[in-house]
């Protein structure tokens, strides 16, 4: 069952919702294929492209990308920079931190800044807007707040404040909550495979808003898509779904958004809208909470059902798009305006078909004056903390002696070009992004409510250190485990260990001189795979190498018996990189592997038998704890994630529990009655369950075994499928 919104009154009965294409395009220029290239030259293009260079622009531009881009942004689509946004740091999983190791709020607001404004001085023009990945979906941590909102309404904000009509994307994944309909220009409210689009369940489900928003503020994103007739299933969910922006492709997990579908063009040509009307020219628009810096407009809303949404233009450039609010009149605010100004506003309605009625009668706006004195001076930044690519500035606050008036930002400046802007409450920041051992001057001027600025301070000159990127390094291997561990003393995205398991260059993937099998990358484990020539890195299920990674020590565990070789000679290469960057430690490191390496968790199996499941395994170490998960639809997005499966049932020890809840409130409640551990003699366990307990909504089961000591997870090699029915 496919949930559709509820139709609305604005979606005209012969109008076809009229869609854009919109690529996530995670892919790097000038590769074999060139699916970059192939955007830029193919016939029927799609809308938008967001570009991602290393998880946001990187530190250099780079002339690939910059050929590019700018032939994208000539060929008519809007060239989108990916900023990665950590969820602000609040969901205090170590995964987002900043590149420099941070959760705090103004760390994440710190970084984002800068790389917002690393995408515009690396490629210009070419650039329309920004894409926020890894966005909140609450409007805060409590009912009522809206403090994790309002830090994406700040960022859209600053890429609106210095980048006129830019187009702001922000990525949840999931419907966020109503709150957020004024984060971004575009919200992607799905992004997951073909089979949870097709059998929506929660988190996925569309919230109401969804229903009566404009079209072209909601974006869905599927992949695994396997064909074109399926491709066309989901374009005509998505288009009574009202979304507006759409991207439907073949490829899938790890990384879905690294190659073009072969349907790329009967996707596009599928979005088109149809039938539907050019609405007439929108009421002239009135003013009101006219400021020194912004303005409200509003107007009459058009009559259902030809309305579905309004463009705002400042000048000649569109800033905005607002849903038609009918029966209440439909306002937009406009921010990031100079105080004692005239502007000029006008207004277009589009309904559903994406047919675009005249512009309306101008509004012409002169903001207010600014206020009678400016901030003053702040003090001095004094730094400290100064590593190999950042420093923490603090300088002491400004005053603004203006009845009603205040310091509302604090600009910092390097080598005087702004490179923040920070609320008025802030006097200090880390400051990331730095080059290593480079002279820098920093300054910080103050900001009022109306616009009005500060004197720069005085400056302060800050050179940065130029450590040894990679020290420390060590391996070591017995029976049961292979241990590394390295100090990596830049910020970078990537930590490898790569590993070369028959001490021959030649077998593997060539790195700094051997040929390795596997590769460790920050907390997965890869397999190379494939014929020479057509090589690739697979990952290993169910292995979580990275122990610890405080203040940069990186230390990582892999089961020994995992790392097949032909030999017992192990070559060790580690590796650091930025995506610009690519550091090395000193020395190739040998170590000697066992002969007979110990697997933890061996014969993991599981049959059916008059109505019950078995689960049998052998435990080769002294665990404290036993799981089966099962998962019992064979999907991995509707249970408790684990080892690439999605579980609705776990055995652990001898107790049977059922998750419970929905979305982020998912919990294991005890099933009543069962006591499924049959035996465990010299660690083979043995567990029998009936499968009338086992509930769900297909004959396929998926099983992960898995043992802990509380230090340790180790999980047995392979996922076992199970056929019920």
């Amino acid at each position: 069952m496919i949930p559709l919104l509820a139709a609305t009154p604005a979606q005209a009965a012969d109008a076809v919702l009229d869609q854009q294409v919109a690529v996530p395009a995670y892919f790097l220029p000038g590769n074999t294929p060139d699916y970059w290239q192939q955007l830029n030259t193919m016939t029927g293009k799609p809308g938008v492209v967001v570009a991602n260079v290393a998880n946001g622009p990187g530190n250099l531009a780079k002339p690939a990308y910059t050929a590019a881009l700018s032939a994208a942004h000539a060929a008519g689509m809007k060239v989108i920079g990916y900023v990665d946004t950590g969820y602000f740091g609040t969901t205090g999983y170590a995964s987002n931190r900043t590149r420099l190791g941070s959760l705090a709020v103004e760390d994440w607001r710190a970084q984002i800044q800068s790389d917002i404004n690393k995408w515009y001085e690396f490629y210009g023009s070419s650039i329309d807007g920004i894409f926020f990945d890894q966005a909140q979906n609450a409007c805060g941590p409590t009912a009522g707040s809206e403090t994790w909102v309002s830090l994406y309404r700040e960022a859209t904000a600053y890429v609106k404040a210095y980048h006129l009509g830019a187009t702001t994307i922000a990525n949840p994944g999931v419907s966020p909550a109503a709150c957020f309909q004024d984060a971004a220009d575009i919200l992607v409210t799905f992004e997951g495979s073909y089979s949870s689009y097709q059998n929506r369940q929660a988190p996925y489900l569309p919230s109401a808003w969804e229903a009566t928003a404009d079209p072209k503020r909601i974006w869905h994103l599927v992949y695994d898509v396997p064909d074109a007739a399926a491709m066309a299933t989901v374009i005509a969910t998505s288009k009574a779904n009202n979304a507006g922006y759409v991207y439907v492709t073949d490829d899938k997990m790890d990384n879905p958004w690294d190659a073009l579908p072969s349907y790329l063009s009967s996707q596009v040509t599928a979005a088109k809208g149809s039938g539907g009307a050019a609405p007439a020219k929108p009421a002239t628009p009135a003013s009101s909470l006219v400021k020194a810096t912004s303005a409200r407009l509003s107007w009459a809303s058009a009559a259902y059902p030809g309305v579905v949404g309004y463009d705002v233009y400042q000048g000649a450039v569109k800033i905005g798009s607002t849903a038609n609010l009918t029966p209440s009149a439909t306002t937009f605010d406009v921010g990031g305006l100079t105080a004692a100004t005239a502007y000029s506003f006008t207004i277009k309605a589009r309904d559903r078909a994406g047919n675009v009625s005249p512009a309306g009668t101008a509004l012409s706006v002169t903001t207010a004056a600014a206020s009678a004195s400016t901030p003053t001076v702040p003090g001095k930044p004094v730094a400290s903390d100064v590593g190999p690519t950042s420093v923490k500035l603090t300088w002491t606050a400004s005053t603004d002696s203006d009845s009603g008036d205040g310091v509302a930002f604090y600009d910092v400046f390097r080598n005087g070009v702004r490179e923040l802007s920070l609320p008025g409450g802030s006097t200090s920041v880390n400051l990331g992004g730095l080059a290593l051992n480079t002279s820098y001057s920093f300054t910080v001027r103050a900001r009022d409510t109306t616009g009005r600025a500060s004197a720069q301070s005085a400056a302060t000159a800050v050179t940065t250190t130029d450590p040894v990127p990679v020290t420390g390094a060590t391996a070591a291997m017995d029976e049961n485990t292979a241990t590394y561990q390295a100090q990596f003393n830049l910020p970078y995205s990537g930590h490898h260990v790569f590993i070369d398991t028959d001490a021959d260059y030649q077998t593997g993937w060539s790195v700094n001189t051997i040929g390795a099998e596997y590769m460790v990358e920050n907390n997965a484990l890869f397999q190379k795979t494939g014929d020479p020539g057509q090589w690739s890195w697979t990952v290993v299920p169910g292995v979580t190498p990275l122990v610890s990674d405080t203040n940069g020590l990186y230390k990582w565990s892999v089961p020994s018996w995992l790392l097949t070789g032909t030999g017992t000679t192990h070559k060790i290469v580690f590796h650091g990189t930025d995506g610009d960057r690519n550091d090395y430690a000193a020395n190739v490191l040998t170590v000697t592997a066992p002969s007979t390496p110990v697997a933890p968790i061996a014969g993991a199996v599981a049959s059916v038998n008059a109505g019950t499941a078995s689960y049998t395994a052998k435990f080769n170490l002294p665990y404290t704890t036993h799981h089966v998960f099962i998962d019992t639809d064979a999907n991995y997005q509707t249970g408790w994630s684990v080892n690439t499966i999605g579980a609705e049932y776990m055995i652990e020890n001898n107790t049977l529990f059922q998750k419970t809840g929905a979305s982020t409130a998912w919990s294991w409640s005890a099933v009543a009655g069962v006591s499924p551990l049959v035996s465990s003699t010299d660690g083979l366990y043995k567990w029998s369950v009936p499968l009338s307990l086992l509930t769900g909504t297909g004959t396929t089961q998926k099983i992960v075994f898995h043992a802990t000591d509380g230090t340790r997870n180790d999980y047995a090699p392979n996922v076992v499928t199970l056929t019920t029915g």
